[in-house]
């Protein structure tokens, strides 16, 4: 897998304060938004926020306890092809996968697997990658 995070996703206790704190503090221009998800351009990496129960969901994690953090990073690949044998060759190596590969409801596919201390990441392929859903 080549090394880059192409896309951060963060759980929002109040989608509406981090949405107001990124783009009226930090000046990020909002790339796309629903009741449920915003998304950020940085420069190559996209930031989203969501909401738990849509984070929770779609990562297949458990909601964060108080103080606990929920975010995951995201590879994207060029293909759902090589998503499953980048996933099938980590699991060869003993990593766990944690939620296999499926279409997501946003029309990529994708799945996730943990780092050795629990660490999330998604192993994605988005068919439009210069389209925000």
């Amino acid at each position: 897998m080549e090394p880059q995070i192409n896309a951060i996703t963060i759980a929002a206790q109040d989608i509406q304060s981090l949405k107001r704190f990124y783009n009226q503090v930090l000046e990020w221009k909002i790339l796309a938004q629903n009741e449920k998800v915003v998304m950020f351009r940085l420069n190559n990496t996209i930031l989203t926020v969501c909401t738990i129960d849509v984070f929770t969901d779609y990562a297949g994690m458990q909601p964060p306890g108080k103080g606990e953090k929920n975010f995951y990073l995201t590879v994207n690949l060029d293909s759902p092809k090589r998503v499953d044998q980048t996933l099938q060759k980590l699991a060869a190596l003993n990593v766990d996968i944690v939620k296999m590969p499926k279409k997501a409801f946003w029309g990529g596919y994708s799945g996730f697997f943990a780092d050795p201390e629990g660490n999330r990441w998604e192993v994605c392929y988005n068919p439009t990658p210069n389209k925000i859903i």
